[in-house]
């Protein structure tokens, strides 16, 4: 007989298994630190998990999956140009930051580590998204020919994201996130892809 999965308890692993590669980085943190963060045994993870790859695999596929998702409905609400799309969704990075900064850190650390990457289906999702943004703001003019797949998807997804976590290191001063930044960004990547 199958077991049971524990709604409760996994969602614990997942907000354990952030705030932990969140605190630690991803190379220290270990089954055992996620499992006594999520307060859970280590059997009872390794049950529902082959191990820590796999279960930060699901969180990267699981967030992949829902910025694309993201993208499909802002391309509905405007399918005639980008612009809309673009600074929508440089909002809501925005917000997600401000709101849930433990799954955005997490979600960057992940971007910029190479054993995350996008595969088969998952992967196919995105270039056709990135094909489809493309074509729209080639026919409003918005985005040249000339650009990449692979700049269109640098400069929508991890452009503002890697912009946001610059930021917030303030580095050269007191830098705080705000609606100024979703201007500025949307400006900067829109003339960007038009060149």
């Amino acid at each position: 007989m199958a077991r049971k999965i524990d709604e409760d308890k996994i969602k614990r692993i997942k907000e354990a298994t952030m705030k932990t590669i969140v605190d630690f980085g991803i190379e220290s943190t270990t089954i055992a630190m996620i499992a006594k963060n999520a307060d859970v045994s280590g059997g009872y993870l390794y049950r529902t998990y082959s191990g820590k790859q796999e279960l930060i695999n699901e969180l990267f596929y699981e967030k992949v999956i829902a910025l694309n998702n993201e993208l499909a409905f802002l391309l509905s609400l405007n399918p005639t140009s980008i612009q809309p799309l673009l600074k929508t969704f440089i909002a809501n990075r925005i917000v997600y930051f401000l709101n849930e900064p433990i799954a955005s850190n997490f979600f960057y650390q992940l971007l910029h580590n190479d054993n995350f990457k996008l595969t088969g289906d998952l992967q196919q999702s995105v270039v056709n998204m990135m094909q489809k943004i493309k074509s729209i703001g080639i026919k409003s003019g918005e985005i040249s020919e000339k650009i990449t797949l692979f700049n269109l998807y640098f400069y929508i997804l991890i452009y503002p994201v890697d912009y946001i976590h610059f930021k917030r290191k303030n580095i050269f001063e007191s830098n705080v996130i705000n609606t100024n930044d979703i201007t500025s960004l949307t400006s900067t990547i829109l003339n960007i892809l038009k060149n």
